[in-house]
Formats: structure tokens, C-alpha cells, sequence
């Protein structure tokens, strides 16, 4: 047991820092990319402003070599983020659809490969359901997966500059327009959904032959921006981040109004355990 709890824990803690690590620079290039126009503005730049870098810069013409250099460096920057913005059209929202960062299959299923299990608690509790693991394994490992992922946004906040840091452990706030029993509705059938996928897709893929695993996320792509709440953002699917986010950075618990959005994905890997079960049992339930 003890082993078991080792390997779920640094399964987590490895989870939580890349998801951390890719939501910073998922945010850095939705940044990059905001300031297309501003850059692409200062490439026609007024006679008054060319006179005074021409001043700072003492050169005796706007062809000198500290002109030339700013020149560069904004074209090289106005590139950089036109690419990036191209680059972030094939992704959901950054800021809306936050399961990207915290649920994409390109990390869970290398996770999987090294420590035998996916680190996603809906995913985990869909396990128990399917008699994986038991209740007991369960009961010893849910602690961990809330007490893991703060451990990991303490390391980053302590790590970073505080603005930089934000980029990545900013709390996750749903609108409470909504009645709070739609968001629960919501959350537990997009998580359903996502659980079922998570763990039917691969097996899919390699009953036909399909041997990249990456396909997976193409088919779970729309989930990612199902929207849960009034303002159309997307599940977290990760209720456990949820909860750490919010403790690490307001120091408080989630507030009773949005607690929808961390039993509805617990609900979800329940109901998604119940379909596997029956739809998708494993060999020794046959």
C-alpha cells in the first residue's frame, strides 16, 4: 500500500508541474500575440519620435546602427507574435477552456506509461467503480490528490517572480449565474464524456491499428470547451486544482456557490465507471 500511495503521489506531483509549466506558456503566447498590433504599429513611427531615438541613440540618421537595431528587434517580435497567434488558433481558449492545461491526453497517457495509472481524480474514481482499485485505495490516494497539486503550486509561486508566477497558479473562478444545478448537471456529463474517452479512445485506436496515441486528444478537443457556467467557460476536469489554485492563492476553500464544479466531476467519473462497466468491461468482468 505504501508503494501504491509513492507512485500515485509522484504521478500527481509530475502531472501538476507540467500542466503548471504548459498553462505559463500557453498564457505567454495568448500575451505575445495581444501585442500584434501594437508592434505592428510602431513599424510606421512618427518624424517627432525618430528624432528623439535618433538623439538617445546619437546617431546622425535614422539608417544608423541603433536604429537599424530597434528596427530588427521589432520586426523579429511582430513575427514572433503573429506566429503565435496562428499557433493558438488550433487550440481551445487559454483562458476559457483552462482542461487544456490540466487535462490534456499528451500528458496523461506518458504518466500512465511510467507510473501505471492516469493521475485524474473523475478518472481514478471511474476505476473503483470498474473494481481497478478499491475503496480503500481510493480513500488513501484522494487525500493526495489535493495535498499534491498545492505542494506543486506552492513550489511554483515560491520559484517565480510573482507576475510571472501568476501566469500559471492564477485561481480558477466560474461565473454563479446559473443556477448552481445546471453547472452540476454540466460538469457531471462533460466529465463523463471525458472519462469514458480518456479510456476507450486508446484502445480503440489500437484495435485499428492506429498506433498514436495522439489522436485521442483530437477526438476529446470539443470537450475542452464545453461550456459550464454563464460565461462559457470550460471544465477544469481536474476538481482537485481547482481547490489547490484557490487555497494557494486567496488562502480560502472553494465558495459554496461553485462547488459545483468539484463534485460535478467526481459525480461524472462515477456515472463513467457505471457505463465502462457495462459498456466497456474489463476481461476478467466478461
Amino acid at each position: 500500500m505504501k508503494e501504491f500511495i509513492l507512485r500515485e503521489a509522484r504521478a500527481v506531483f509530475l502531472w501538476s508541474l507540467i500542466s503548471y509549466t504548459l498553462r505559463l506558456c500557453l498564457s505567454l503566447l495568448d500575451e505575445l500575440s495581444s501585442l500584434q498590433d501594437d508592434l505592428l504599429s510602431f513599424t510606421t513611427i512618427s518624424n517627432e519620435t525618430n528624432e528623439r531615438e535618433q538623439n538617445f541613440c546619437f546617431s546622425p540618421s535614422p539608417h544608423g546602427k541603433c536604429w537599424k537595431s530597434v528596427t530588427i528587434i521589432r520586426v523579429f517580435l511582430t513575427l514572433l507574435s503573429i506566429l503565435a497567434g496562428w499557433f493558438l488558433r488550433f487550440l481551445p481558449s487559454i483562458k476559457s477552456a483552462v482542461g487544456f492545461s490540466f487535462a490534456s491526453t499528451w500528458i496523461f497517457y506518458p504518466i500512465r506509461d511510467w507510473f501505471g495509472s492516469i493521475p485524474n481524480l473523475p478518472c481514478r474514481i471511474c476505476e473503483t467503480v470498474m473494481g481497478r482499485i478499491s475503496l480503500r485505495q481510493l480513500a488513501m490516494i484522494f487525500p493526495v490528490h489535493f495535498l499534491v497539486p498545492t505542494i506543486g503550486a506552492y513550489f511554483f509561486k515560491i520559484l517565480l517572480p510573482q507576475a510571472l508566477a501568476g501566469y500559471a497558479i492564477d485561481p480558477i473562478s466560474y461565473s454563479e449565474s446559473n443556477r448552481w444545478i445546471v453547472d452540476f448537471l454540466r460538469e457531471i456529463f462533460v466529465n463523463t464524456l471525458f472519462v469514458v474517452g480518456l479510456l476507450v479512445i486508446p484502445a480503440l485506436l489500437q484495435i485499428n491499428g492506429v498506433k498514436r496515441r495522439g489522436f485521442a486528444l483530437l477526438a476529446l478537443y470539443p470537450l475542452y470547451s464545453f461550456s459550464v457556467d454563464a460565461n462559457s467557460n470550460g471544465s477544469v476536469f481536474s476538481p482537485n486544482m481547482l481547490y489547490a489554485l484557490r487555497y494557494v492563492n486567496a488562502y480560502e476553500e472553494v465558495p459554496l456557490a461553485q462547488w459545483s464544479h468539484v463534485l460535478g466531476p467526481m459525480i461524472g467519473g462515477i456515472v463513467a465507471g457505471r457505463i465502462m462497466r457495462k459498456a466497456f468491461p474489463d476481461e476478467k468482468q466478461l
